[in-house]
């Protein structure tokens, strides 16, 4: 395949959507990049063969790097009468096979990243940079995509046309087939996006969340995404969708407590609570004359308040406890066990 190949990844797994489209625009990146190097390679070594030539006339060697430019071309004579031209094919071929390498890298790398035809490298890095960083949802980026590559796909189709007639050998053949080759993965972007499952694309996973807002009419709540098409478009192209928007708070009057109690572990009521009877739950909490029995079990004096707060101090020691802890407490009771059974330490 003369503009590239084609790689199947695999990544490890739990990458998230958006960590899988920035490796997806590394790749991406990488595949254009190599041109760089290559096209320094190649004009070095027509450097140092122009340096070689001596009174040869060549174009210099940083003109065939300039795209389009109007470089010359050597001469050939066989008969060695002309001292500008080469005398040998060697020489002559060797050249314009340099040139030719310089110029193809050139062209490629044009072509792959300004010419925004799908599956092409230029495609995808539009689409990757819109969601990475245009904040681009992955449908509309899917539009972009689609209304791209389709006219760009038809005019390569009759381009291919028109090359046949003239006879153009190989290179109308390549153009048609990529030309169909776009329009074919083209529609099956469209048919997902229309389908709503645009996020079984390697490239628009971002199309679906893993979790979902949810208003449950307290406010928003989140909750795992069990559904198979994508997500709602957004309000006004971004935030929260229009079906999980927050309910209006109201905001409350905050008023002070105005009653009176009985304090834990008091010894009499105020006159307000004998005013009041004070029955809850269906027992009777006694009257102004003193404490009730009730009251002093549940705050009973200063005995029964310090165990009930030795007992919260006790389990919050317990809940806090390390696994080593428990481990080396499991132990010891184990070997407490041993001795009473054996009567021996």
């Amino acid at each position: 395949w003369p503009f590239g190949g084609i790689c199947f990844t695999t990544r490890a797994q739990g990458r998230a959507p958006k960590q899988k489209l920035v490796d997806d625009l590394w790749i991406v990146g990488a595949g254009p990049a190599t041109h760089f190097p290559m096209t320094l390679i190649w004009w070095a070594l027509l450097a140092m063969f122009v340096a070689l030539c001596g009174e040869i006339e060549i174009s210099p060697a940083w003109q065939h790097i300039v795209p389009f430019s109007s470089a010359v071309s050597p001469c050939m004579d066989p008969a060695g009468l002309a001292t500008q031209c080469f005398h040998s094919w060697f020489g002559y071929l060797t050249h314009a096979f340099m040139v030719q390498a310089i110029q193809l890298n050139v062209m490629l790398f044009l072509f792959n990243v300004f010419f925004p035809m799908y599956p092409m490298d230029g495609a995808k890095l539009i689409v990757c940079s819109l969601q990475l960083f245009c904040g681009a949802s992955a449908r509309c980026s899917a539009k972009v995509l689609v209304y791209t590559s389709v006219p760009l796909a038809v005019l390569f189709i009759g381009n291919s046309f028109f090359g046949m007639k003239g006879g153009g050998g190989l290179q109308p053949g390549i153009t048609m087939y990529m030309g169909i080759m776009c329009l074919a993965e083209s529609y099956k972007i469209y048919k997902l996006m229309k389908d709503e499952r645009l996020y079984t694309h390697p490239l628009f996973e971002l199309a679906r969340s893993s979790t979902r807002e949810v208003d449950d009419g307290n406010g928003i709540a989140r909750r795992l995404n069990p559904s198979d098409r994508d997500d709602e478009e957004r309000a006004g192209g971004g935030g929260v969708p229009a079906s999980a928007r927050a309910p209006v708070v109201t905001s409350m009057e905050l008023k002070p407590f105005s009653g009176s109690g009985r304090a834990l572990g008091g010894e009499g009521a105020a006159s307000s609570s004998a005013a009041a009877g004070g029955v809850a739950g269906g027992t009777t909490l006694g009257s102004a004359a003193g404490p009730s029995k009730d009251a002093s079990a549940v705050g009973g004096g200063t005995g029964g308040r310090a165990a009930w707060l030795a007992s919260v101090e006790l389990g919050q020691a317990e809940r806090t406890k390390t696994v080593r802890q428990l481990e080396e407490e499991r132990i010891a009771l184990q070997k407490l066990e041993r001795e009473r059974l054996t009567g021996r330490p």
